[in-house]
């Protein structure tokens, strides 16, 4: 099954006809009426009927819409075939990452909608400049020396990470407390660099050293000017003046931080990539910043609005731009006119893309259409299969007339694109798979999430020609032949969150799906299980969530943490062991007597039996943080922190045992059991996390994830 899963992808391409229960589009009156309705559904493989679909015209390069002018298509067909045994690597979740809104939108700093909206599609990274920022809105975030305006930069960038994010800062623009002097046409022709490092020094000390918003609230990215040529808050007059000004700061950064990661030089010139230091700021960077640089960064938008480009052309654009130059930035560059003296190979950011910039009133259109949100889904799939270590898009809303938003610029109601990301953030494991298959039009990347053994494929149709595909999905090396997938799509249609589905049976490991063009489709491939799993979560999205939160059963002398307001134990996005989530534990102990703190998760009924085992995996932040366990509590008030049982390495299962009291802080310690060897006969309740520390006080907080109990073999 294995060897016939793994075949080669096969294109068939069938002959336009007429399809019964489809009109001929004959006029261009019959076009503005509407479209002819697309069609989907899920094939099995012993059958395969082939169904029609509507799709765009490039007749006029700058509409899009129904196919050609009398034709009808037949669907094509074609194999993705996904090795689910594989291990392609890990997923990078800042591959859709995205700007914040622009410098001009001042009332976005605590939003709760934009939050909300940055939080839903489980975006990692924005990229915020919040020096520009604070000057266009009056709130100088440095307006003299050694003078920080904490509110304004704490409100920034907490937007960001109560969001679940992380922040990009842009370290751009002049605070009034650097001197500088600019030209007319904005080139600098002098800057107190020394003082622009104390300013960013003292940032990292705030955020990074003295941890003044917790510890979870680090900036560990920054990126190095924007544009350096073209930036109206300062343009380098040479790059020599650059390196001036990119080494004084960084220095003083790392000085303070020495794990930043840097990036640089946010180049406009995409088209460079190929030249040498005289002529590339990007080879230059590599050549005389290796010091402190990490990541080279770009920008690389689709053609311009206003230009003769097709969409065809513009769909066409995204593996060349997006993937092999990723690669080969990634690989040193052509003749390693991008690899640093000693050798180094530089990671690789795109930190501002979208499929075209300008304004131009036949484009303008498809900036918030499902052409975009197309487009977008194959940018992002390319990326990814080039393992960029950054890919933002721009960006989450802009003044003006806001083509390039994903959001609306008053109220962040959602733009189409931002519909894509949404999918590729909640519907994407944490390991890559190998995928192959396909065609040009048709685009795939698939995942596995490894806590609960879904694949999830995502497939984008960006044929502009009107042909639908009769795509085939192939899992090669499935644990199981038969399961359920379920199907979510954005098009011209989708007006919400994607989170609706429809669920459908597959067989023989391997199902066929009819998807139109200018269609996003995510397939979350659920294999049987044959009941050796009983229960399994890493409090992902399509996971089980659970049942209560931040809800304690019984505590004694435990209150909240110094950085909460109440003893907490809920999903937070913030250090997953997988995926992109896990449930934070905190507190904080005030007796060195007597000290315990039982919060329920989840309401089950699992039968406990002989074979049944225990697996998890814990993250200390703190030594008390040491001191926390998974629990159980039977149906009849038995616990498994009372049974005795013990772990794989002989340690109590109870909290107070704290695995051993050695297991190492801010990393992930896997905890396995084998806990029906003390509770069988029992019906497992309630699945609580226990801390119990008698001896000790303080705060204590971390992280639970990636539960499973089963009858089968642990992970």
């Amino acid at each position: 099954m294995r060897q016939l899963a793994m075949a080669c992808v096969s294109v068939l391409s069938r002959p336009p006809r007429p399809t019964p229960g489809r009109r001929t589009v004959s006029s261009r009156s019959d076009l503005e009426v509407s479209s002819p309705p697309c069609y989907r559904r899920l094939i099995g493989v012993v059958g395969l009927l082939l169904l029609g679909a509507c799709g765009g015209s490039e007749a006029n390069p700058q509409a899009s819409g129904p196919e050609a002018l009398g034709v009808t298509r037949a669907a094509l067909a074609t194999t993705v075939t996904v090795d689910t045994a594989s291990n392609a690597g890990p997923v990078n979740p800042f591959s859709w990452a995205v700007g914040a809104p622009d410098k001009y939108v001042g009332h976005w700093p605590g939003n709760a909608v934009l939050k909300q909206r940055i939080s839903d599609a489980k975006v990692k990274l924005v990229r915020v400049g919040v020096t520009q920022w604070g000057l266009y809105n009056g709130q100088d975030v440095y307006p003299a020396h050694n003078t920080w305006n904490w509110a304004t930069l704490d409100a920034l960038l907490n937007t960001i990470w109560d969001a679940g994010a992380e922040p990009l800062i842009v370290v751009c623009g002049f605070p009034g407390g650097v001197n500088k002097t600019l030209n007319a046409d904005k080139v600098i022709l002098s800057a107190d660099w020394a003082e622009y490092g104390t300013f960013m020094a003292g940032l990292v000390q705030r955020y990074n050293v003295d941890q003044a918003l917790g510890a979870s609230k680090r900036v560990r990215y920054f990126e190095m000017w924007n544009e350096a040529t073209n930036e109206w808050d300062g343009k380098f007059a040479s790059k020599a003046d650059y390196n001036t000004f990119f080494t004084t700061v960084a220095s003083a950064m790392r000085a303070k931080d020495a794990t930043l990661k840097l990036i640089g030089p946010a180049d406009s010139h995409s088209g460079d990539l190929d030249k040498g230091p005289a002529e590339s700021w990007l080879s230059n960077a590599a050549k005389n910043l290796e010091a402190n640089l990490d990541i080279l960064s770009w920008h690389n938008y689709g053609p311009h609005a206003s230009g003769t480009a097709t969409d065809a052309q513009r769909m066409a654009w995204t593996p060349p731009n997006y993937r092999d130059d990723v690669i080969k930035v990634k690989n040193g560059g052509l003749n390693g006119v991008l690899t640093g003296p000693s050798g180094k190979k530089y990671g690789a950011a795109i930190t501002e893309y979208n499929i075209a910039q300008g304004d131009f009133a036949a484009f303008n259109a498809k900036y918030h259409s499902e052409v975009n949100a197309t487009w977008t889904a194959s940018a992002i799939i390319n990326a990814m299969k080039a393992n960029i270590d950054i890919f933002s898009f721009y960006n989450l809303a802009e003044a003006g007339q806001n083509h390039l938003g994903l959001l609306n610029t008053t109220d962040f109601a959602p733009h189409k694109p931002y519909f894509t990301l949404f999918l590729f953030g909640n519907y994407t494991g944490d390991q890559k798979l190998t995928t192959t298959g396909g065609t040009a039009n048709l685009e795939a990347f698939a995942s596995r999430a490894t806590a609960t053994g879904r694949t999830y494929v995502t497939v984008v149709n960006k044929d502009t020609a009107g042909n639908a595909y009769d795509v085939t999905v192939s899992l090669a090396g499935s644990s199981s032949a038969t399961g359920t997938v379920n199907v979510r799509t954005v098009n011209a249609a989708t007006t919400a969150n994607p989170t609706a589905y429809t669920t459908v049976p597959y067989a023989g490991s391997a199902f066929t799906y009819t998807v139109p063009p200018y269609h996003v489709v995510s397939f979350e491939v659920i294999p049987a299980t044959g009941g050796s799993v009983l229960f399994q979560s890493g409090f992902e999205s399509a996971d089980i969530q659970p049942t209560w939160l931040d809800t304690m059963e019984a505590s004694q002398n435990v209150t909240a943490n110094t950085w909460a307001t109440q003893v907490e134990c809920s999903p937070r996005q913030e250090s997953p062991h997988t995926g992109l989530a896990a449930l934070m534990y905190s507190g904080k102990d005030t007796s060195a007597t007597v000290s315990y703190a039982n919060a329920r998760v989840f309401d089950v009924n699992i039968p406990i039996t002989a074979a049944t085992k225990l697996s998890y995996w814990i993250h200390p932040q703190q030594d008390n943080a040491r001191y926390v366990a998974v629990d159980f509590v039977c149906t009849d008030g038995s616990t498994l922190r009372d049974s005795g049982a013990t772990d794989l390495n002989g340690f109590s299962m109870h909290a107070h045992a704290g695995h051993g009291g050695a297991i190492p802080l801010n990393t992930w310690t896997q905890v396995r059991s084998n806990v029906g060897q003390w509770l069988s006969g029992k019906t497992l309740d309630r699945i609580l996390v226990s801390y119990d520390r008698p001896a000790s006080t303080g705060d204590y907080r971390g992280y639970i994830d990636d539960i499973v109990i089963t009858n089968g073999a642990l992970p």
